[in-house]
């Protein structure tokens, strides 16, 4: 009876120890994923400030036309990128 409750303690330690590798795995990659999340609500909120930017000089002209255009297609590129690299995540 003693060496099986031995048995027995032993196989709930061995059980405990691999739930809590399995957790400490799922928990760094909940925080990747959280540190992902803030990285890319950065980045839109980035480019919703850039096109709020645009959209005024579109409407007080302070920009010429090929400076906003130039501006327009530097974000597009920039969104293509992030997209293609961090959301996508086409290599």
């Amino acid at each position: 009876m003693n060496t099986e409750m031995i048995q027995t303690d032993k196989e709930v330690y061995d059980m405990a120890e691999h739930l809590k590798e399995v957790y400490d795995k799922k928990e760094l990659e909940v925080s990747k994923l959280k540190d992902e999340n803030i990285y890319l609500k950065k980045i839109i909120l980035s480019c919703y400030g850039s096109l709020i930017l645009l959209d005024q000089q579109y409407e007080n002209v302070i920009f010429d036309e090929q400076c906003n255009q130039y501006i327009t297609a530097s974000l597009k590129a920039y969104l293509d990128d992030i997209i293609e690299n961090e959301v996508l995540k086409i290599d």
